[in-house]
């Protein structure tokens, strides 16, 4: 049994990010689409609730980015609004390529970065930062099992302060003593 849902609009999204992301290859050197299958997966163990606005968006939260077919290929999938606005708050902002330059990415682009998922947060989509926490936590465990000291420094400065702020942002709150 898979979690993944059995359901044509999945798989043909799933086709459409392989083939859009053909021959493009992560830090470790594994197959980029495989990213996007990983970040649906783990908002699903997370939530096995997601909604399928919310899978759709894991699975197309770079749509909007470089190389990311753009609203064009979300036309083509017929991708619903909920989805579309999920990938719009989830979209960092075009001051960087996160995910390839790393190298080029200093204390400014963090920052930036770190202003965007407070942004992200401060929206009050719980949906959109679900599915950013799934991202993050991919990213996390590509930076560390890559090991060198730029994938190294992109969790330290980057991913790792992120994911608390997520995390804090789905925590429950706790409520003081009478």
């Amino acid at each position: 049994m898979s979690v993944a849902p059995d359901a044509p609009w999945y798989w043909a999204i799933l086709a459409a990010v392989e083939a859009q992301q053909a021959g493009v290859t992560d830090r470790l050197g594994r197959p980029w689409a495989q990213h996007f299958e990983r970040v649906a997966l783990r908002l699903i163990f997370r939530n096995p609730s997601a909604t399928r606005a919310q899978i759709e968006a894991a699975l197309l939260h770079d749509a909007l980015m470089a190389r990311g077919g753009g609203q064009a290929l979300l036309d083509r999938l017929g991708v619903g609004s909920d989805a579309r606005e999920l990938i719009r708050l989830t979209t960092p902002p075009p001051d960087a390529d996160y995910y390839r330059a790393f190298e080029e990415i200093g204390s400014r682009e963090n920052a930036i970065y770190l202003d965007y998922v407070r942004g992200l947060i401060a929206s009050g989509s719980k949906a959109a930062v679900e599915m950013k926490l799934a991202d993050i936590q991919d990213t996390i465990d590509a930076c560390r099992a890559g090991a060198t000291d730029v994938l190294v420094g992109q969790f330290r400065d980057r991913y790792e302060p992120s994911r608390l702020l997520l995390e804090q942002a789905l925590s429950p709150r706790m409520t003081p003593p009478p």
